[in-house]
């Protein structure tokens, strides 16, 4: 196989997508970022932890 057939191969990619979860999940999240916030704790380990609790990332391999 030459150069220009080795390029027309089609590349794998990860698609990553971002959706909301249901009410509870994202009210759960949220509450607790308040309240740990509201108690003192650092904004650098509270938000991301929210995050993940209220929005579902699915990964794809396209």
């Amino acid at each position: 196989m030459n150069r220009m057939e080795k390029s027309m191969v089609p590349r794998r990619r990860l698609r990553l997508v971002f959706a909301p979860r249901e009410l509870p999940f994202g009210l759960i999240g949220g509450s607790g970022a308040g309240l740990s916030l509201w108690c003192g704790a650092h904004p650098a380990i509270v938000l991301p932890l929210a995050f993940m609790v209220s929005i579902r990332v699915t990964v794809r391999l396209v």
